[in-house]
């Protein structure tokens, strides 16, 4: 009986760390997995911002205040009105 007893708490004493071992483990990949999460959410904020932005973008926004872009633009206008004629 003894040698069982033995036996069965030596199995018992390494199953148990088996079972801690794992779930310390699984406890890592929740962190890893929801750290991933955090950072793919972020990621999306951060798209969705740049999308915003790239929507507010017109021409007359980048030219404002551009002499050089002025300067094209009244070009080309007077080159369509003389193609016009």
């Amino acid at each position: 009986m003894e040698t069982f007893k033995t036996g069965f708490a030596k199995n018992y004493d390494l199953a148990s760390r088996n079972f801690q071992t794992a779930i310390t483990e699984i406890d890592k990949s929740i962190d890893h997995l929801q750290k991933t999460k955090d950072a793919l959410i972020g990621a999306d904020r951060n798209l969705r911002l740049a999308n915003d932005k790239a929507q507010d973008v017109t021409i007359k926004k980048l030219t404002r205040g551009n002499p050089t872009m002025a300067a094209k633009f009244a070009e080309l206008k007077s080159h369509t009105a003389e193609a016009a004629e």
